[in-house]
Order: structure tokens, then sequence, then C-alpha cells
């Protein structure tokens, strides 16, 4: 029942990004008047996926502000940013801040050169431009994206918290999300101690992506308060259960959703079909980008847990593209196709891009996907080097009209080998120092 009411939501919650952020600047003054607020946070996402905020008095904010952007020198902020930098924000994409003692409004930017051209790394320019290669492509007007957000919270002692505990977290998280505007259909704990999930309300790719930067830092605060740490580690506690992001896809034309066919097996449409048919071709070089960390891969293991099968299904626990069991009657507003083998360690902006670009090719394509067919050959890389490995040399879905422009692939491939893989292969793991103990 969750998973249709999420989803008999999309069309509701489409929105026109352009009209919005025609009146954007108009409507942020009017809410800073009308709330009180007294700051103004404005929110940027590094390449890594790493949210940083630079805040300024509220009543210095002004036009040439949303005209010009704010120019710092990207070396002082931290991060991957190097030379001058603008910071521009996004008259369309402001929330509430409900977390913080000061009244506060944040303000998702895109980053800039300081003169004006494109910053290449700048992950939520390359979510929009795959969303403008969306609509050039013409086969629907809104692409709508739900995500689920799995995470783990741990107590001073690293171990999870009692479900009790955990539950009035996440009505406090909802609550929290509500006053900044975002929708949440459902949440629960479980399967794992620890373990908590959220659904937040399907939306435009953009707007989810810029949902989940908040999320996370609202549960982190929330555990933060009351002296636990949340975690977004696919596994960060051995012998527990791991944490994934779960990404819902429709394509909407009209008021119609174009993923539905009565006739169709599970109710889908070739297109559809088609679409699952693309994440799964791209699988391996799309998990680089969508299970970017070693530790996503002690998630993802093949033959014994995860969904590591790269088949598209509506049973298998295992498939890494599900059509929901739930959604399989005639509710056609349902119909979407889930993808399961992203975590929350990803950079959302360059997630949903990647996962987009790789429906799309499959689209155009007309890709058809094996169907509850688990074969040994078709399952997720074992290691992030596997995946990094992949997307060398399958990239051209990627960088087709610029959306992922090549210095970017190559910057990525780079950022994670020295951001990931070079510091723990060079970290002996304690199993491994036991086998001294063995000999003589």
């Amino acid at each position: 029942m969750a998973e249709r009411h999420s989803l008999e939501h999309h069309r509701h919650a489409s929105v026109d990004p352009r009209a919005a952020a025609a009146e954007g600047p108009a409507a942020i003054y009017e809410l800073v008047k009308t709330r009180g607020l007294r700051l103004i946070d404005f929110w940027f996402t590094e390449l890594g996926g790493r949210p940083w905020r630079l805040s300024m008095s509220a009543e210095s904010l002004n036009d040439a502000v949303f005209t010009n952007g704010i120019v710092v020198d990207g070396r002082q902020v931290g991060g991957t940013w190097e030379g001058l930098i603008a910071i521009m924000p996004d008259p369309a994409a402001f929330f509430l801040d409900p977390t913080v003692a000061v009244p506060t409004l944040s303000v998702m930017c895109d980053i800039v050169k300081a003169s004006r051209a494109d910053y290449l790394e700048d992950s939520r320019s390359v979510l929009k431009r795959a969303e403008e290669h969306f609509r050039r492509c013409q086969i629907g007007s809104t692409w709508n994206v739900g995500a689920e957000v799995e995470f783990f919270m741990l107590d001073e002692n690293g171990r999870p918290v009692a479900t009790n505990l955990l539950r009035e977290t996440l009505r406090e998280l909802w609550a929290t999300l509500d006053g900044a505007k975002i929708q949440v259909d459902w949440f629960r704990t479980g399967p794992a101690a620890g373990q908590g999930r959220v659904q937040m309300r399907s939306a435009p790719a953009l707007r989810t992506a810029d949902q989940v930067v908040v999320y996370k830092n609202a549960a982190r605060s929330i555990a933060s308060r009351r002296g636990c740490v949340i975690k977004f580690v696919p596994k960060p506690v051995a012998a527990e259960g791991s944490a994934g992001l779960l990404v819902h896809h429709a394509i909407w034309r009209d008021g119609i959703n174009r993923f539905h066919d009565p006739d169709g097996w599970a109710f889908t449409s070739p297109l559809c079909r088609s679409f699952a048919a693309g994440l799964l071709a791209h699988g391996p070089a799309l998990l680089a980008f969508c299970a970017p960390t070693m530790n996503s891969y002690r998630r993802l293991i093949p033959g014994a847990s995860g969904p590591t099968d790269l088949v598209l299904s509506n049973s298998l626990s295992t498939a890494a593209c599900r059509v929901p069991a739930g959604t399989t009657g005639p509710a056609p507003a349902a119909r979407r196709v889930k993808f399961c083998a992203a975590d929350p360690s990803a950079n959302p902006y360059l997630a949903l891009a990647a996962m987009m670009m790789a429906g799309l090719d499959g689209i155009e394509r007309k890709l058809e996907p094996p169907i509850d067919a688990i074969d040994p050959s078709r399952r997720t890389p074992h290691c992030l080097e596997d995946a990094l490995d992949a997307l060398k040399t399958d990239r051209a879905f990627l960088t087709r009209e610029g959306v992922f422009p090549n210095a970017l692939v190559e910057g990525w491939i780079f950022n994670r080998w020295k951001e990931q893989v070079l510091p723990v292969r060079a970290v002996p793991h304690p199993v491994e120092l036991q086998v001294d103990a063995y000999e003589g």
C-alpha cells in the first residue's frame, strides 16, 4: 500500500522548474520576510558527494546574489574545487531548515567558474544537463524519481541503537522534513538492528537529489542531539545488514505513466522494460557512480548478499532492477522500475544522472532486459576497482551531448582511486593480521 500511495503522486508532485525559477527570488524574499528568517545557507556539493555550506545574513540577500553568485577561492572553501568559483543559488530550490536554532533558509546552488564558464566537476549541473537531455529526447514530459534512503543509527560505542530509540528518531526526522516542505510517504525500522529507511515522495529528479542532501543532513543533526551517529555507509557493522539507496523511476507524459501497459509483463510497457535494460546493460559502469566506495561492495557480494544479479524481476530479491511486486495490479500510476544496487554513499546528483543516461540508452536501442533469468555472467562487479575499470571502457552513454564531460569521468575515476581505493588498500585488514597467529 505504501509503494502504491507513493507513486500515485508522481503526476501531482511534478513542477516546471523554469516557471519556479522565474518567481524564485520573489518567493524567497517573501518567505524570509514572513517567517522572520535571519540566515541564508547556500548549499553546494563537491564531486564525491559531500555537501558544503556558506552562510549569509538574510539582510544581505539581494538580486545581485542570484545574478552574479558569490565568488570565492575554491581552494579555501575545501572539497575538490580549484581557482575562483561562483556559487550560484538556484531560486527554484530552497528549503526551510528546522534543525537549527537560528531561523535559516537553505538554498541549493550550482558552481560555475568566476569567468562564468561551466565548472565541469559541478555534480548538480550534471543532473541538470541530464534533465535537459531527457526533455530533448521527447519521450515524456516528466522524469519522476522516488528515493528510499537507508541508514544505520549507532550509539557512542558504535553499536546499533535500540528499535524504540530509532523509531522515535524517525518520527522526529519525519516532522523535520515536513517542516522543510519535504513530503515523506512512509518510514520504517529494520530489518537489521539499528537500520532505518525513509521514502520521500517522488518528484522530478533534481528536486529528489536536493531532498536527499537535506534529508541526510537532518538525520545526522537529529542523531547527534541524541548522542548517537547516523551512518550512510552500506555496511557499517560486521554481521549486520546493509544500507541501500533504492531509486524508483517513472516517465510521464500528459498525465499518463508511460511505464504502464495493461497487456505487458507485470503490467510494464516496452518503454519501461527498455529503460530497465539500459540500467542493466550498463550496470558495471553505472555502479562506479551508484556504489562509489570500497565499502559498497561489502553489500554487493554475488551469490551471498545484495541485489547483485543484473536482471529485471518482480520477485527475485537479488535482482538489481525490480518492478515492485505490490504494484503489479491495474493501477497505472504505480508502475515504475526500482534500481536496487545503488547505496547511500553515492553522490545523488551523479547517481541519478547516470541512471537516466543508461535508461535512455536502453530506450533508444530498444534493448530487452533479462527477466527472472539468473546468470553468473550477469552480476555486479566484485569491487570498486572493477566498476571503475568498466567505466573506463563504457562511458559513451554518459558523455552524449556533454551531459557527463569526458574530463569529469576521468576526474571521477582519479578521485575514487585517490579517496577510496588507495587508502583502503594501504591499510591491512584485521583478518589478514590473524594469519600470523597460526604460524608457529
